[in-house]
């Protein structure tokens, strides 16, 4: 039996290593390299490293990992990571009241949406992600409305 740290590092090294367009993909090389586990540890995995399904250079959809401060030892993400994941993964930002909503790439939502909620940001009350759309919760128009300037400020 192998730890969670082996198990997500092993992970990090199929993905990019490999194309692996989807987690069935990732269960079936992990069982080549002796490691059982289910779906729901996998998916797990997934969010805690920052990995998303993205086009690569040729147009298929593959598991990559978010660029992030974030360096999987532990350490909390920072407001550092989430700037990063939005300037990589955002391609539109509009403030609505006290929401901001944030378009992505296709299938990195509900990453960056996990990055946004784990650096705990007091501008962000809650999230609520899909495949390429995020909702940001701030607690008043302020705050919204400065999440919405410094991210736009990252996107152009």
């Amino acid at each position: 039996m192998i730890s969670k740290q082996q198990r997500q590092a092993l992970i990090l090294g199929i993905i990019q290593n490999q194309v692996i367009t989807s987690q069935e993909d990732l269960l079936s090389e992990l069982l080549k390299n002796q490691v059982e586990t289910t779906q729901t540890t996998i998916s797990r995995d997934i969010r805690a490293l920052g990995i998303v399904r993205i086009k690569d250079i040729d147009g298929q959809l593959r598991y990559q990992q978010l660029s992030s401060d974030d360096d999987q030892t532990g350490n909390p993400v920072t407001a550092n990571a989430v700037d990063s994941a939005i300037a990589e993964y955002a391609i539109f930002v509009k403030r609505v009241q006290f929401m901001t909503i944030i378009k992505t790439t296709d299938s990195s939502g509900n990453a960056v949406a996990g990055i946004i909620d784990d650096a705990h940001l007091p501008e962000v009350v809650a999230t609520l992600a899909g495949f390429d759309t995020i909702y940001v919760t701030s607690p008043d128009e302020a705050s919204a409305e400065v999440l919405t300037a410094r991210w736009s400020a990252l996107i152009g």
